[in-house]
């Protein structure tokens, strides 16, 4: 099966271990992206509730070095159990950090085309909020 793979990269000015903890800390993902029930920082599967208190995006950990790469296979609850795949990659630059994403396993398809540009749209939205919050 073909699948689609969505990329950004942001330049922050804070250093690796603060972006980090914005990935990995329940708290912290609760300010841009969604609270887990658990931290992000080992390998298993994880949960981040919705409002009426059931999972609404959940996963695995699959990959974690502190400060520099954390993966993890991610679905959310429109997506009918269909399992993607996230990477986050976080590279010291000068006075920062350029952190890079990357979900794949997104099927192509014209059934599917509207869930590649929700996903789009969505890590755009969640990605400013992570930029702000870093601020």
């Amino acid at each position: 099966m073909t699948t689609h793979r969505i990329e950004k990269t942001q330049i922050l000015a804070a250093p690796p271990a603060d972006v980090w903890a914005y990935l990995t800390e329940p708290d912290k993902l609760a300010i841009w992206f969604h609270r887990p029930t658990a931290p992000l920082d080992q390998t298993g599967p994880f949960s981040m509730p919705g409002q009426d208190g059931d999972p609404l995006c959940w996963g695995e950990v699959q990959e974690v070095k502190p400060v520099s790469k954390l993966s993890y296979s991610f679905t959310a609850r429109p997506m009918d159990g269909l399992m993607t795949h996230v990477t986050w990659t976080l590279t010291a630059v000068e006075a920062g950090t350029r952190l890079h994403l990357c979900h794949d396993g997104i099927p192509e398809g014209a059934a599917t085309f509207g869930l590649l540009t929700a996903f789009d749209s969505g890590w755009d939205d969640h990605l400013i909020r992570f930029r702000k919050a870093m601020a």
